[in-house]
């Protein structure tokens, strides 16, 4: 019987080469798994770091507004729309400072004053009023808000009051309780909708 002869060197090239793609197929899909699960974590940070930025920014309020009312009564109006960053004792993390360009960098924060042609502010010249800017690296969530890499977040500091009349708006037989952080609609925001 004159047949094909088998190389048991062929044979035992071939299993190890298969050994290898199997190798790597399962490096390939750990791999795949370990960045998925990379991103993931880092967006889980992200939110995690903003949420504790947030808190530190209520509680600066919440001393601010005991500040005030101690001093000057019960008229938290003057503070509305101030940069609370400076009532820190120190500089805060990853802030930094007057906002250049629009934005901050992902990952920061920054104070930008309102101007002429913001909604609302009719003064011909940037003031002390403004809104906290955060720019995300990761798309996150904070309560019905959402921010990206190219979705900025922001708030501005508003006077916590009981509305008696319940039209949504300071008047002066409303009674003033403190200062807090309003989340506020961006100009994407605007663009969304």
């Amino acid at each position: 019987m004159t047949g094909q002869k088998y190389s048991a060197m062929s044979v035992l090239t071939n299993s190890h080469r298969l050994r290898f793609l199997v190798a790597l197929c399962i490096l390939f899909t750990l791999w795949w798994v370990l960045l998925g699960v990379v991103e993931r974590e880092a967006g889980r940070a992200e939110q995690q770091g903003t949420r504790l930025m947030l808190n530190q920014i209520r509680s600066v309020l919440v001393v601010k507004g005991a500040e005030v009312r101690l001093q000057e009564g019960a008229d938290f109006r003057a503070w509305a729309g101030r940069n609370p960053f400076e009532w820190f004792g120190s500089e805060p993390a990853r802030y930094d400072g007057i906002c250049h360009e629009g934005r901050p960098e992902p990952g920061r924060w920054c104070f930008k004053p309102l101007q002429t042609g913001d909604k609302g502010y009719k003064k011909a010249t940037a003031g002390a009023q403004g809104r906290v800017i955060f720019q995300p690296r990761q798309p996150i969530t904070q309560g019905d808000r959402q921010g990206s890499d190219d979705t900025h977040m922001a708030w501005v500091v508003a006077v916590e009051f009981t509305d008696r009349n319940g039209n949504g708006r300071l008047d002066d037989e409303d009674l003033q309780s403190g200062l807090r952080l309003q989340p506020v609609e961006t100009q994407n925001d605007r663009a969304e909708h």
